[in-house]
């Protein structure tokens, strides 16, 4: 333990020059190309006890000067003390110019917050919000007027044809501030006859002095029967009550005006390559997703972020209604160009989409009622983000034990993490991994699955964001987040839904809201027959020969959870959706520790997966919310670790199944011949990254003998010293799997605990050779890149740090 010391010293000492200035340096780096006065909303973390509570929060410029801004407190340390707080003000750097800001604070009065609660909206009663050159209330046969100009609808089309009209049920003022005002309405789409048939939600900010405002329709998969949404069409329409004298359409390089009376003219974005005008002529490749439209008052601007990212999408000028087709309509056979079939079919049938019981989406739409449509789409792409310090950002401790991009010893590393990242980034364009339902993931999980992010994509992402400041690594790690919070959880659960679930449902594990699925075919499953899906597989030997493979299809395999990134990006945004997703996942994982039942965080030969990812989601969600219930769930599971950990080897022995071991055949094993025991390396290191977690939150003494044990057996039955790499598994027969991150992850975790020389050496060497082939052979676009990025990420910041700055020598 006493090499430990220096590493700590150093990482309680950066802890310590953090808390002692009352204040944050922040940057906003414009990447957009425009200048015009702009709002900004986001996370900064703060330094134990320094803003203790009721603080109130300023932002002013280096020189001092006050900006006008509005905070909230989005989480707290354990003494009450704020540790991230949300701001928002408004900046217009220069074009590609990096704006310099403080955020400070000073004691103030101690106020207990009051959550808005929802009201039932009729026709008597209403809600308003104004920045003053805009007002947004909702009205009757709309669910927002728009400054007396415009009637906001939200509709689908059914698969039959129907045209069904979102109806608001409830709204409330979410936000209510000197510079952002944001309002939240939810309701269901019905039929005319009154039928149920998806619920949404609808929100809608404004900014003090602006004309801009922010809408973020959501469509959610939720209705009393069918396990599958089917719909033709689904659009945000504008009305004009004055009507449009007229409009244009963003994409082609002259772009034509659109006269009143004209016929229906429609942008179509087909693929992430192609787009069509319908009702006029012209085509091209990306469309930006911006349009004007002209009345009798002033020209308005609507841009849809990443547009083209996220066919198929449309703009549509008819009559006095501008529409932005969110799944707009087709004519069956449209996506037939799209292959293979098991990355994009799951989404179209004929001529509707589908989209399964449970799921969500939410698009980013911004409008100004000053016009120019380019310039609003150019921002919406690339928003400001007051991005903190990354060197007093790392200090506070919430990122973990890293070092900032630029400080001593890290110029090689950041080059090789930039390096992976843009290979990321490539392989997401040269593959194709656009979508609907897919922006913000990879494909090609076991060469046929969308990967769900695996290993955290959001995470690797954002840490990155706040090591550099770097937007351009938030932009890509928002998407993936919100993917994650959006496509892959279930949300709503109908009888349907449980029925398809039943297959795999057992007693201790029931059908419950907050599942999450793992890689798979459509991200989630029953989109297409079970047997196609084997068949598949079969096809492609994944399963390594066995008949019936498992298919990735159900939502109860706890070992593919991932909460981090989704909390970080909540701390960075104040997303109450990505935290009612966090909340959600919680109460669900939380039950399966309290009811007695699930037992698969121990005992099985993946138990360390289920068990050490289990424990590293609860750390994510104790991020946001540092509630008891989360740490004694955490605290059940590593008691269910160490119960089971072999004391005269340290490991943990099972008997390896066929893929981890094939010395026995499939009909051997039933003959009851027995295989080698063990576990595969990457499971134990995933079982031991959870409680290195578990040790930093609680400093349960148990845990750092158990972490050098572990690690000790890992090395000495699977890590060859000779190669620099570690076997897939304890049986000798398996083969090299090379430098897993979760396994640099594990033994960062143990020496740093317990400062043991030979286990650093083990590291430094698997390290220097991973760190040296990655420069020599960087990453090329292939499918399944993003599982290989996030993988090898996954750890690297934490060992880099180890290395430079943990004394350990």
């Amino acid at each position: 333990m006493g090499s430990l010391c220096g590493f700590l010293v150093c990482f309680l000492s950066c802890i310590a020059l953090a808390q002692s200035p009352h204040y944050v340096d922040i940057n906003v780096k414009e990447t957009a190309g425009v200048r015009f006065l702009r709002p900004l909303t986001g996370g900064i973390p703060i330094p134990e006890g320094a803003a203790q509570p009721g603080s109130e929060f300023i932002v002013t410029t280096p020189g001092g000067k006050v900006v006008p801004s509005q905070s909230k407190v989005l989480a707290t340390w354990g003494d009450g003390s704020a540790r991230w707080v949300l701001i928002d003000f408004q900046a217009d750097p220069q074009p590609g110019s990096t704006e310099a800001f403080r955020l400070g604070w000073k004691p103030g009065k101690r106020i207990q917050p009051v959550e808005p609660k929802p009201e039932k909206l009729t026709t008597k009663k209403g809600l308003t919000v104004s920045s003053g050159p805009v007002t947004l209330k909702t009205a009757p046969g709309a669910l927002l007027r728009v400054s007396d100009r415009f009637d906001l609808k939200f509709s689908m089309v059914d698969s039959k044809g129907v045209r069904c009209e979102a109806v608001a049920d409830s709204g409330l003022v979410e936000t209510s501030g000197a510079l952002r005002t944001t309002l939240l309405i939810k309701g269901s789409f019905f039929t005319p006859n009154g039928t149920r048939v998806a619920d949404f939600r609808l929100r809608a900010s404004v900014f003090h002095g602006l004309q801009q405002f922010y809408l973020e329709p959501q469509l959610l998969a939720h209705a009393d029967t069918g396990m599958i949404t089917r719909f033709k069409d689904l659009s945000l329409e504008l009305h004009s009550a004055a009507g449009y004298q007229s409009a244009r359409l963003g994409g082609l390089s002259a772009t034509p005006v659109i006269r009143s009376g004209s016929n229906p003219v429609r942008l179509f974005q087909v693929d992430d390559e192609n787009f069509r005008m319908e009702g006029t002529s012209g085509k091209g490749s990306k469309a930006p997703g911006w349009m004007e439209v002209k009345d009798g008052k002033g020209t308005m601007a609507i841009a849809l972020r990443d547009f083209w990212q996220q066919w198929p999408k449309s703009l549509q000028i008819s009559g006095n209604t501008a529409s932005v087709g969110l799944f707009p309509a087709f004519r069956a056979g449209t996506f037939a160009h799209m292959g293979p079939w098991y990355k994009h079919e799951y989404l179209f049938e004929d001529d509707h989409y589908r989209v399964r019981e449970g799921q969500t989406r939410r698009w980013q739409i911004w409008c100004d009622l000053t016009g120019d449509g380019e310039r609003l789409v150019k921002s919406a792409n690339r928003q400001l983000i007051p991005a903190a310090n990354p060197e007093q950002a790392i200090a506070t401790g919430e990122w973990g034990v890293i070092a900032a991009a630029g400080t001593k010893g890290m110029s090689d590393y950041d080059k090789w993490a930039e390096g992976l990242f843009q290979g990321y980034c490539n392989s997401i364009r040269e593959q194709r991994d656009y979508g609907a339902m897919n922006w913000g993931d990879w494909f090609g999980e076991r060469g046929v699955n969308w990967g769900n992010n695996e290993y955290d994509t959001p995470l690797t992402i954002l840490t990155q964001f706040a090591r550099t400041g770097d937007p351009e690594y938030f932009y890509v790690g928002e998407q993936a987040a919100r993917h994650t919070s959006e496509v892959d959880v279930v949300h709503a659960l109908n009888d349907d839904l449980k029925k398809y679930f039943s297959r795999w449902e057992r007693p201790e594990y029931t059908s419950h809201t907050g599942m999450v699925h793992e890689h798979s075919i459509g991200h989630v499953g029953g989109f297409q027959p079970v047997e196609k899906i084997r068949e598949l597989y079969v096809s492609r030997n994944i399963g390594a020969g066995n008949p019936n493979p498992y298919l990735c299809l159900d939502p109860y395999n706890l070992g593919h959870i991932w909460t981090e990134g989704m909390a970080y990006y909540y701390l960075l945004t104040g997303d109450p959706w990505v935290k009612e997703t966090l909340e959600r996942i919680s109460n669900n994982l939380v039950r399966l520790t309290e009811d007695g039942l699930y037992r698969n965080f121990k005992g099985t030969d993946h138990s360390g997966r289920v068990n050490g990812w289990t424990m590293l989601a609860f750390a994510g969600i104790y991020r946001v919310n540092l509630s008891p219930r989360v740490l004694k769930a955490m605290r059940f599971i590593a008691d269910e670790a160490l119960v089971e950990q072999n004391l005269p080897s340290g490991g943990w022995m099972y008997k390896l199944p066929w893929g981890h071991c094939n010395c026995v055949s499939l009909e051997d094993r039933k003959k009851g011949v027995t295989p080698h025991v063990g576990e595969a390396g990457f499971l134990t290191s995933i079982r031991l990254n959870g409680l290195g977690r578990y040790f930093r939150l609680t400093q349960d003494k148990r845990i750092p003998n158990s972490l050098k044990r572990a690690v000790d057996n890992l090395n000495n039955s699977t890590w060859h010293d000779h190669l620099s790499g570690w076997r897939y598994t304890s049986c000798p027969a398996s083969g090299l799997v090379d430098q897993p991150g979760v396994t640099i992850m594990a033994l960062v975790n143990s020496v740093s605990i317990n400062g043991d020389k030979e286990q650093l050496r083990v590291l430094k060497k698997a390290w220097d050779f991973r760190f040296k082939n990655l420069l020599d052979h960087p990453l090329t676009s292939r499918p399944g890149l993003g599982k290989v990025y996030s993988a090898t990420m996954y750890g690297a910041p934490e060992a880099m740090n180890l290395f430079v700055n943990g004394k350990l020598d």
